[in-house]
């Protein structure tokens, strides 16, 4: 029993650790890789940027300011907020803006009922006659450079839809922070290598541009990615640009982090376990380089966490004195941060993972829009201006 046991240890902690860690270094080498694509960075399409707000009353006029500071033929851009029903005084807000600076762009979808992001949306799309159709949160702010560096990369006639990186305004206020810029990096190298490759379907709605003629509809059951799906699925490429981001606050209590990534863990695994259907039925358009290691990443990762732990319990039982050495060498490695930060991203995301796995199972469901307030009362006009966003 006892080698079957250890046996059995060594192999679920070899897929635990292992695929992470040869995914992450063959995307790593991807993303050093050259483009594959033909791309004309004098492309400048019509662009419809869409601003979902809900109760927004504190950002939407910061938000408003920061696009007006972005490089881009003015005629080309028209900016429409999308008010779902708030509560609070985000519609007087943009009025007032509108006020203050008539020659701008800007209209507002005014929504007397919730409709929720994507209800909203798509409740504006069909409306939209632009050449590019751009998604972007209140709470996130573009560099100036943001459109020209990343609509470049649509005039390749495989590519669909394109998102950036995200920047954190404040990387190093708490450890929860320092946590989740080591999680961005990781997970963004991810995505350069399978832009590079083909695709990546993780899109944030900081910045995540289509398109208008590969879009139908937004996607309702995984918001950003989903769509990104979606595009993918329509034989087309969904990819990220490195070179520009939107810049957002990152919640520096960890209770407020928690529960922003429970919700985003809870729609990718709705968005790989779709991926898994269509993999078996023969119908997904993405590499099987790309979909098997994310798939077993989201979903049988954080079952093979509680095994590994079922497992690690019952050899300290079977075997005390090396179990608890080797324990030891894993608790000594917490003094050393890199390593510490590893092991608890690591932990901490499977852990997050197993959480919405079983909302799945128990058919709970999370709201998908509920801001939170502590990234928008950290916001300020002079945070903004330190980082030339307005």
């Amino acid at each position: 029993m006892l080698v079957a046991v250890v046996a059995a240890w060594f192999v679920v902690a070899a897929v635990f650790a292992g695929v992470p860690v040869v995914y992450f270094v063959y995307m790593k080498k991807r993303s050093a890789a050259n483009w594959n694509l033909q791309l004309n960075r004098d492309f400048s399409p019509s662009t419809a940027i869409l601003v979902p707000a809900f109760n927004e009353e504190k950002t939407i006029r910061l938000k408003l300011e920061n696009l007006a500071n972005v490089t881009y033929p003015a005629d080309k851009v028209e900016v429409i907020v999308l008010n779902d029903c708030s509560n609070d005084n985000t519609l007087s807000e943009v009025d007032a803006y509108k006020r203050e600076n008539p020659t701008r762009r800007i209209s507002v979808f005014d929504s007397k009922i919730h409709l929720g992001k994507v209800g909203c949306l798509n409740h504006v799309l069909p409306t939209l006659t632009t050449d590019v159709v751009i998604i972007s949160d209140a709470d996130c702010f573009w560099p100036q450079d943001i459109l020209q560096k990343a609509l470049g990369y649509l005039s390749d006639p495989h590519v669909g839809a394109v998102t950036t990186r995200e920047l954190l305004l404040n990387p190093k206020d708490t450890w929860v922070t320092v946590g989740e810029q080591f999680y961005d990096d990781t997970v963004q190298t991810l995505r350069i290598g399978e832009s590079k490759l083909h695709s990546t379907i993780f899109f944030q709605g900081g910045f995540a541009a289509y398109k208008r003629e590969t879009l139908q509809q937004f996607n309702h059951s995984a918001d950003d990615s989903g769509t990104a799906l979606d595009v993918v699925q329509g034989s087309k490429r969904a990819i990220l640009v490195p070179e520009t981001g939107f810049y957002t606050l990152s919640p520096a209590v960890w209770r407020n982090k928690i529960q922003i990534k429970i919700r985003r863990a809870s729609q990718l695994q709705q968005l790989w376990g779709k991926c898994l259907s269509l993999l078996i039925q023969g119908k997904l358009a993405m590499p099987k380089r790309i979909a098997i290691p994310e798939i077993l990443l989201h979903i049988f990762n954080p079952i093979l966490l509680v095994a590994l732990t079922a497992l690690s319990a019952a050899l300290l039982v079977l075997y005390p004195f090396p179990t608890a050495i080797l324990l030891l060498v894993v608790t000594a490695s917490l003094l050393l941060k890199k390593p510490r930060t590893t092991i608890f991203e690591v932990f901490q995301n499977n852990l997050i993972l197993l959480a919405a796995l079983s909302s799945h199972l128990t058919n709970r469901k999370f709201r998908l829009w509920k801001p939170i307030q502590e990234s928008r009362a950290g916001l300020s006009e002079s945070l903004l201006k330190e980082k030339n966003l307005i």
